[in-house]
């Protein structure tokens, strides 16, 4: 009898260890990155604007939806985030949050603000690779219609049926255009450095409009759509095509608790 608990003690040994080897080589949530303090409050202001930058050691978020904040904690665009409940894309949250780095950088707010998500809104995702529908931006066969930017000004502005731009690659630019159209978008014009233009269209109220919410229906619906403007006013081409894309899929998540 004595040997079979000396058995059983040498098993729980063993298992105790391999459990400790397993914290030690992965990332315990304790080391994770994260803010050292963070202000998680509902917001009810009925705003429909969202603001969201880097603040002294760490970011702020104005009238945030959490589908917001998932999107630019994972780098990912909206379509590319599934299931979850309907309050995902309603409820909104403004955050202050400030980390243990003076000046964090884009990657270091967004690593610390996946460890705040799943502290505070308890968020588990599942990541999965789906075959869908996506656009390639190439160049038209006149040839693109950009010019070098002027003066030391760069970004950009997005408006009901405008863009422009000061200084902007056309990556980027391309990554702009999936949030516009709800769509992923590669940029494989091959033109490199960095552009000014202005692109102006007719909205089309059934494409989603990212950040910016639905487009309202326009006063002059004669206008050119999207992709008649970028050929006729960019030189450019968006050609529909299939691609491999990531999607997050959302396996829990609550509501945080107001402080």
């Amino acid at each position: 009898m004595s040997d079979v608990v000396e058995v059983i003690r040498t098993l729980i040994s063993r298992s105790l260890l391999t459990l400790t080897l397993s914290g030690t080589f992965g990332q315990p949530a304790a080391e994770r990155p994260a803010f050292e303090v963070a202000s998680v409050k509902p917001n009810r202001s009925g705003d429909r604007g969202t603001s969201m930058g880097p603040s002294a050691g760490g970011l702020t978020a104005t009238n945030a939806t959490l589908k917001f904040l998932i999107t630019f904690a994972y780098g990912v665009r909206d379509h590319q985030i599934s299931a979850g409940p309907s309050w995902l894309n309603t409820e909104r949250y403004d955050i202050v949050a400030k980390g243990p780095i003076d000046h964090p950088t884009v990657a270091q707010n967004r690593q610390m603000l996946q460890t705040l998500l799943a502290d505070r809104f308890q968020l588990r995702l599942l990541r999965q690779t789906k075959e869908l529908p996506e656009y390639a931006l190439v160049v038209g066969k006149n040839g693109p219609k950009l010019h070098e930017p002027e003066g030391a000004g760069n970004g950009m502005r997005i408006g009901r049926g405008r863009i422009t731009t000061q200084a902007i690659s056309m990556e980027h630019f391309a990554e702009n255009l999936g949030k516009l159209l709800g769509r992923t978008v590669i940029d494989k014009t091959g033109l490199q450095g960095n552009f000014a233009f202005t692109l102006e269209w007719t909205p089309d109220p059934s494409q989603p409009m990212g950040a910016l919410g639905p487009s309202p229906a326009p006063a002059d619906d004669s206008g050119p759509s999207i992709f008649t403007a970028l050929q006729e006013q960019l030189g450019l081409k968006l050609e529909p095509q299939k691609g491999p894309v990531e999607m997050l899929v959302i396996e829990h998540v609550e509501k945080p608790s107001e402080n």
